[in-house]
């Protein structure tokens, strides 16, 4: 037999690079198991779409608001408080040891909005997951 570039190795036949075929079951998937599939499968599909259209509609509002980051930042947080589910959001910029609110999404109690709207800071407690976050960026 012939050697492959000066190797111990003989060639081998043409489909010797190939994976081998695995072993596939005979039994046929239940019809339960296939309706749980198409199940799965829908919902990932309609959790991609919605991914792809928020990602598409902060793409817009970037486009159209260059050097403008409020605009921006409300569409992020609208979009992912939608694909949250979740009532309301903010957004918080570390300023030094506190923080201040870049946005607000949602049913937020009245005195917080006026606490944003003035912009002061906030300044957390040492435990506070806020500043657990700031130390592990």
């Amino acid at each position: 037999m012939r050697h492959r570039g000066g190797s111990e190795q003989p060639v081998k036949g043409r489909h010797a690079n190939r994976p081998k075929a695995r072993k596939v079951p005979t039994a046929a998937p239940s019809v339960a198991d296939l309706q749980k599939q198409v199940v799965t499968l829908t919902h990932e599909l309609k959790e991609a779409n919605e991914r792809q259209t928020a990602t598409s509609e902060v793409l817009q509002v970037i486009s159209s608001s260059p050097g403008e980051l409020e605009p921006v930042f409300q569409a992020m947080l609208a979009n992912a408080t939608r694909l949250c589910e979740a009532s309301f959001g903010v957004i918080w910029l570390c300023d030094g040891d506190a923080f201040r609110s870049a946005a607000i999404y949602g049913a937020l109690p009245t005195a917080y909005i006026e606490q944003w709207r003035t912009g002061t800071l906030y300044r957390p407690s040492p435990h506070s997951g806020l500043v657990l976050l700031r130390h592990n960026f």
